[in-house]
């Protein structure tokens, strides 16, 4: 015979132990789904952190660039030239080479130039004589420089004289001064040295 009040007792417990395993299983979801709303929260804070301290050291700077249709270089009567480019003077020159009554001689690190004024761009190009080279000749190097829709511009003649003994190693650095800033993009440029 059974105690009054126990007939159920045992479909109590099993109920009893479901109701406290589910209850660990709700707190554990609980504790789960408040971990990862804190991660989630935590990432989303840092990752707002970071674009707000990128934003304010972003520097933004613009830069023109400067096109080059096309260079040329005529030279002739034996003589090589190498293009050099172009670079910002650091001081004022005096012209050097500008007549054929007083040319630049070939030699070793010699310079014929136009009148040079500090910052200015300079367009450099060094000739060289070889060894069928004219002795005791006067050359004339001319620049042209040709900007995008523009009208031609000449720079020198520039004078060079080669030597009654002709070396391969003598040369001259022709030096332009085309002006304080760059022509017209894009721009062409001609050399010729006759």
């Amino acid at each position: 015979m059974l105690v009054e009040g126990t007939e159920h007792s045992n479909g109590f417990e099993t109920w009893n132990v479901e109701a406290r395993g589910m209850s660990r299983a709700s707190r554990l979801g609980g504790r789960l789904r408040r971990t990862f709303t804190w991660y989630l929260s935590g990432k989303i804070v840092l990752a707002l952190l970071i674009v707000a301290v990128s934003a304010t050291s972003i520097v933004v700077t613009s830069t023109t660039y400067q096109a080059e249709v096309g260079g040329e270089l005529n030279v002739t009567n034996s003589l090589v030239a190498i293009d050099k480019g172009f670079s910002v003077s650091a001081s004022n020159i005096v012209a050097a080479g500008t007549s054929c009554s007083s040319p630049t001689i070939f030699g070793v690190g010699t310079v014929a130039n136009t009148g040079i004024t500090q910052k200015d761009l300079v367009y450099d190009v060094q000739v060289n004589e070889t060894m069928t080279t004219n002795t005791n000749t006067c050359y004339k190097a001319t620049l042209v420089v040709t900007p995008s829709g523009g009208a031609a511009t000449t720079y020198g003649p520039l004078y060079m004289n080669s030597t009654s003994s002709i070396l391969s190693a003598f040369q001259i650095d022709c030096e332009f001064d085309i002006g304080a800033t760059t022509p017209s993009s894009p721009y062409s440029f001609q050399l010729t040295v006759q």
